[in-house]
């Protein structure tokens, strides 16, 4: 899935150390990556539900900064729309015995520049711009001269009070905030379209006021289903409990304790908890400058997305906490799979058959030659299996090795699964069925391409050692030796046949028993050829042995780079998304 673009300008990099805090669209960057990282891995739902967090941050930071959205939301019966009237000093929102009232929400404008835009995302129609009126909340919100200008006003020194601040370019005027207070739906409406717009608009507004009261100020619904999603709001939730009227004054400050300790236990550790009647205007001024105070700071917007850039990476680590991974194969594991799979690719008896094959044409150079055409009657052991011999419609080289049978596919399959496991041991259980995956992803190619591999590979199967054109001129001379003395008595005998008296037959006289030179050549042409085929063979024995190991470690090589391409590489690249992950969502938490 392709990213927008890094909003800082720099490239995507995993955070290394920092001495504070990492800016907003660092970690709104490194959300948006982690996002990407889980797709797949965490639930759909997870994941999307970021993504649209993420888009909801776009388009609000796209928008007025200047204008802080304050949410009332509350359950019915609560008297928010009457609260809201009270803030503002004017009815602006309809409040009436008959439940629900508010339908859809109002929006109170302070400050109507650049608002239009704003209401337009938040798709408010009911708009009551208040510049200009004169009303309590615009009065609130006016600006507050700074300490130093007072002092020069008191002194006498700055008699025209802005001129005097503009040429010295501090000590101005705080100026008025941008407020868009909005009254919205009952939390818990029995009409299902008033219930979403509340829904919707939690994670739309800047700051989030719950009102409640006496009667439902601890509603599971209300906390477990709206207030305890937005745990780590503190800097821009406000708790009010209003009607406070309705209760006795000795108890006031128990009630407010207890839903302070409720919202403690909702993971609001640090947000306000305010009592107030709308209906005797109690408390009401304290919320109202606590709301101005915040739209005064300017700083809500970011605080909220703050809070929720890290609410999503929170929701991300208990969906799929990528931290527990380790950073990389252990390279005995990628031995263990190595030993698996050249078991099910026939290493051993390959390797044995090269030996064999390395007798087998030993033997047809310094073997007996008398004897040699009888190796005739049985293959070449390499020949039988078909290596670097046969190649398929795709030109692929091919064995004709066996299939390997259940257990050996066994083995194969289960190494691959234990190798898994080891290399994702200690990752929460997404990220390990992540690397499971990974690393059966190629399963169904595995066979072919060992097969493949086996095929493949450089066993000089076509090479000769120095050593058997020696004995196989020797082995040759040897049998010229008794040709010619077996030639010399043929002759001999011929000429006894015709009765031609044939030349003097020469001894050897020195042996215990005269010998004639023509037996003589004979004997030793033969024992010479015997004791020459014995010698090359017990040579070969021990040659063999060398290539049968050399064969072995060229299979295993090959079939060293089927895992790392097939299995090892798959999860080495989920192991790497793991690592990126944890440090985004580290970045993103903040």
């Amino acid at each position: 899935m392709s990213r927008r673009p890094d909003r800082t300008g720099r490239p995507d990099r995993t955070p290394g150390r920092r001495r504070g805090p990492a800016p907003l669209a660092e970690r709104i960057d490194a959300l948006e990556r982690s996002a990407d990282a889980l797709e797949g891995i965490a639930p759909g739902a997870d994941v999307e539900a970021v993504r649209d967090l993420l888009d909801r941050i776009d388009r609000r930071r796209a928008l007025s900064a200047e204008h802080t959205v304050i949410g009332v939301f509350g359950a019915t019966g609560s008297g928010k729309s009457t609260l809201v009237n009270a803030l503002v000093g004017s009815e602006i929102s309809r409040a009436a015995v008959r439940r629900p009232t508010t339908a859809r929400p109002v929006a109170a404008v302070l400050g109507a520049a650049g608002s239009d835009p704003l209401l337009d995302w938040l798709e408010v129609e009911e708009r009551h711009h208040l510049d200009g009126t004169g009303v309590t909340l615009e009065a609130a919100a006016a600006p507050v001269p700074s300490r130093r200008c007072r002092r020069r006003r008191v002194r006498g020194a700055d008699p025209d009070g802005a001129q005097s601040r503009a040429a010295n370019g501090d000590g101005a005027d705080d100026g008025t905030p941008g407020i868009v207070l909005l009254d919205l739906p009952d939390l818990d409406s029995v009409q299902a379209d008033h219930r979403a717009i509340a829904e919707r608009m939690t994670g739309m507004v800047d700051v989030i006021v719950w009102v409640t009261d006496p009667q439902k100020y601890a509603d599971a619904v209300l906390h477990h289903d709206f207030v305890r999603p937005y745990a780590g709001h503190d800097a821009v939730t406000v708790l009010v409990l209003n009607q406070i009227d309705r209760i006795r004054e000795s108890e006031r400050e128990e009630v407010l304790a207890s839903l302070s300790g409720i919202a403690r236990a909702d993971g609001l550790d640090q947000a306000p908890v305010l009592g107030t009647s709308a209906s005797t205007g109690e408390g009401v001024d304290q919320l109202r400058e606590q709301l101005v105070a915040i739209a005064r700071t300017r700083e809500a917007t970011a605080a909220r997305q703050r809070a929720d850039v890290r609410g999503g990476a929170e929701r991300l680590l208990e969906a799929a906490d990528p931290s527990g991974m380790p950073g990389q194969v252990p390279q005995a594991e990628v031995s263990t799979l190595v030993e698996d799979l050249a078991t099910a690719a026939r290493v051993e008896p390959v390797a044995q058959a090269v030996g064999a094959s390395y007798r087998y044409r030993a033997a047809g150079q310094v073997g007996w030659p008398p004897l040699r055409w009888v190796r005739r009657l049985r293959p070449d052991p390499l020949g039988r299996l078909g290596i670097g011999r046969r190649r398929d419609g795709e030109g692929l080289e091919r064995t004709s090795l066996p299939e390997p049978d259940a257990a050996t596919r066994a083995r194969a399959s289960g190494g691959v699964r234990r190798f898994a496991d080891a290399a994702s041991v200690g990752g929460s259980d997404p990220w390990r069925a992540a690397v499971r995956q990974a690393a059966r992803s190629r399963e169904e190619e595995l066979p072919d391409a060992l097969d493949q591999a086996v095929a493949g590979a450089d066993l000089r199967t076509a090479t000769a050692s120095w050593w058997w054109p020696v004995l196989n001129i020797l082995q040759w001379l040897a049998v010229l030796t008794w040709v010619v003395g077996l030639g010399w008595l043929v002759l001999n005998a011929a000429l006894a046949f015709f009765a031609i008296p044939p030349p003097p037959m020469p001894m050897i006289e020195e042996l215990w028993i005269p010998i004639p030179v023509p037996t003589a050549l004979i004997v030793l042409g033969i024992a010479a050829g015997v004791l020459l085929a014995l010698a090359g063979g017990a040579v070969a024995a021990l040659a063999s042995a060398g290539h049968r190991r050399r064969a072995r470690t060229v299979l295993t090589a090959q079939v060293r780079e089927v895992a790392l391409s097939h299995v090892v590489a798959g999860v080495d690249a989920e192991l790497e998304r793991a690592e990126r992950a944890a440090g985004d969502l580290a970045l993103a938490r903040g």
